[in-house]
């Protein structure tokens, strides 16, 4: 091999194993996506983490709502509620089939864990359970807010103006979640009748409370205690845009 072809291959090696560089752009669109997805991803238990007694934060709200139908779509929007070290409350679902036959009505409850075995089968009924209950929205929205005297200033009619969309958005959200709800609900209805060749189903939520650490330590309270549980009403109202 002649001395140029040598160089020649040495020159053609060096090119090869010359890193590759990516561009700018791309670059930036990447760190544009990563971010974006940490974003859509946080929001959901952050928002979980800045409710209060006082409501939600109007901030991570609209976070939240903007990255929705991201996370949402990916299932990023599970129930952060379930976990310590504050778990909240659990819920259940009672039911009571009716037969036009003459037969005893039957009475139960799912989850039940000294029924659904293996964990895993109790586990399906426990989100069941849970997503009919996070689904809820009540049968009446709030009223329509009322419209400014004649005289009102050109101020308040902006700000009339401004409630007024507010609580348009507001009532197709409840619109969109009732109908969710009812359909959630008819879905077990019909499963139930199905499954028994009952005639009528009635349903209820139930509540379970988690108890107050000092009433197990000191009170000796069992965590299945009757009063911990409680029927959560169909009717509970919706308060409008604030």
């Amino acid at each position: 091999m002649s001395k140029r072809d040598a160089a020649s291959e040495q020159t053609g090696q060096a090119a090869n194993n010359e890193p590759t560089t990516q561009p700018t752009w791309s670059k930036l669109l990447i760190s544009a996506l990563l971010v974006m997805h940490v974003a859509a991803v946080v929001s959901p238990p952050l928002a979980f983490a800045c409710r209060s007694r006082g409501g939600e934060s109007a901030a991570i709200r609209a976070v939240a709502r903007f990255f929705q139908p991201y996370t949402g779509a990916f299932f990023f929007d599970h129930g952060y509620a379930f976990f310590a070290p504050d778990p909240g409350p659990n819920h259940l679902v009672d039911y009571k089939l009716e037969f036009n036959d003459g037969r005893s009505p039957i009475k139960g409850r799912f989850p039940d864990l000294a029924a659904e075995r293996p964990r895993l089968l109790y586990h399906r009924y426990f989100m069941l359970s849970e997503a009919l209950n996070n689904r809820f929205a009540p049968p009446q929205f709030a009223p329509e807010p009322s419209p400014p005297a004649l005289t009102a200033s050109a101020g308040e009619r902006e700000r009339f103006a401004k409630i007024k969309t507010d609580y348009e958005a507001e009532k197709k959200r409840w619109q969109q979640a009732r109908r969710q709800y009812e359909a959630m609900r008819k879905s077990i209805e019909e499963h139930l009748k199905y499954s028994y060749g009952a005639d009528r189903v009635t349903l209820n939520r139930i509540e379970h409370l988690p108890a107050d650490p000092e009433d197990v330590v000191y009170e000796r309270k069992a965590l299945s205690a009757a009063e911990s549980y409680r029927e959560m009403p169909e009717t509970m109202p919706l308060g409008g845009p604030r």
